[in-house]
């Protein structure tokens, strides 16, 4: 290995959400503890029509001074709608021109990075994390581990799962490690305000997310004649048009806003004027929304899903944290009532105290450290990248056709 004091991660362009929130805080955190610390992407062009509204990694990166050696290839709509054979050659072509041999590359969950860092497992230790409990990381599993170094589940269930579905992947390659996130100082409210403060941040959808609950949840408070605000936070394009819409025709639409897309920063700020975050997830890996909110003081109310079950038990839970069976709305009211009855001096600093001692990034980092310490040691010999030039012509027209396509749909 290059020295067990560097790291690299490789990441596809654009910052989607907790995955990618992660990786960018993961890699200044190492450079703060003076690691040597790479950090290979893309640079689009253009902007995206999958990016729009969206910070690049590169934005994401750089937006705080550090020490991070971020390389780059610039990339157009070539790359948003090529083929497959074509973007796993340019994320290799970045990682080789990124990274030196030997250093261990933390991968981000596009298949693509996957698969173009696997094929290249010769020149580097490669470290897969499976950030959800969803079929397409046991997929990767599936195709991949033999190729993977190590793979780190972030929840107790995604583990479980692997080893279920894939007992021939060795025990001693598998790690639990929940993602970490920074613990700014935060400031404390002196005082409950009358109207309850709920917050949802995350994307708006059906899919996974089950934001339709949200809508459900703000009914039965109405109907309970509970006063309330509900902030929700994210984008979700069509689907989060048409559910700010349902809560208008619910007559709700006064105690509920839709904040879109916000900067980390403004997250913070709402996340410390809320009183309960609710997750109504249909699954999860391990949600960073849930500890950064945790982390800001904030009251949690989720499902009984991947990561979030895991602390269920906590003693700190006690006074901050409870769970529901995913779509029982009667029994999410009902909890939701139980944390905010919960004094608010004893649930923000209960809350704190769980994020300290579970989420912190320096615990997560150092937990990573020990598991890149046993792979075993290898020779690593200098890798490639090539594809045909009528590969390159076929994913070229692939693309264009893909990019018109989508231009006349919108």
């Amino acid at each position: 290995m290059a020295n067990n004091r560097s790291i690299a991660f490789l990441c596809h362009p654009y910052h989607r959400g907790g995955v990618t929130r992660w990786m960018a805080d993961a890699a200044i955190a190492y450079a703060d503890k003076g690691y040597t610390v790479y950090f290979a992407t893309l640079e689009p062009t253009i902007t995206f029509f999958s990016g729009e509204g969206r910070e690049t990694m590169l934005q994401l990166l750089t937006r705080t001074n550090n020490s991070v050696i971020a390389g780059s290839i610039k990339v157009g709509r070539e790359f948003e709608f090529g083929a497959p054979e074509y973007l796993e050659y340019i994320y290799k072509k970045t990682l080789l021109a990124t990274v030196p041999q030997g250093v261990p590359v933390i991968l981000s969950d596009d298949k693509s990075v996957w698969a173009a860092a696997v094929s290249l497992h010769q020149t580097y230790p490669i470290v897969g994390v499976l950030h959800a409990d969803e079929n397409a990381y046991y997929e990767l599993t599936r195709k991949y581990h033999k190729l993977t170094d190590i793979l780190v589940s972030v929840s107790a269930r995604v583990q479980r799962t692997v080893k279920e579905r894939y007992p021939d992947v060795p025990a001693d390659k598998l790690f639990v490690i929940p993602c970490g996130v920074h613990l700014p100082p935060v400031n404390q409210r002196s005082h409950k305000e009358d109207t309850l403060q709920l917050i949802y941040v995350g994307r708006v959808n059906d899919y996974q997310k089950r934001s339709g609950d949200l809508l459900k949840i703000a009914a039965s408070l109405r109907e309970k004649n509970i006063s309330f605000n509900l902030n929700i936070i994210g984008d979700g394009a069509a689907y989060k048009t048409n559910l700010e819409n349902q809560f208008k025709q619910a007559g709700l639409n006064d105690s509920v806003t839709f904040r879109g897309w916000l900067s980390q920063t403004e997250v913070k700020d709402y996340l410390q004027k809320a009183d309960v975050m609710i997750l109504p997830s249909d699954f999860e890996g391990m949600p960073i929304a849930m500890m950064e909110g945790l982390a800001s003081g904030c009251g949690f109310v989720g499902t009984r899903v991947s990561g979030i079950e895991d602390y269920e038990n906590d003693a700190l839970a006690q006074d901050c944290f409870r769970v529901y069976e995913i779509g029982d709305i009667l029994d999410a009211v009902i909890k939701i009532q139980q944390v905010a009855a919960i004094p608010l001096a004893a649930r923000h600093k209960a809350a704190r105290q769980l994020a300290e001692s579970q989420f912190s990034m320096d615990n997560c980092l150092t937990n990573y450290d020990k598991a890149i310490a046993t792979i075993k040691p290898r020779a690593y010999s200098v890798g490639s990248a090539s594809i045909s030039p009528i590969a390159v012509l076929k994913s070229r027209v692939m693309a264009m056709a893909r990019a018109m396509k989508v231009k006349r749909s919108r």
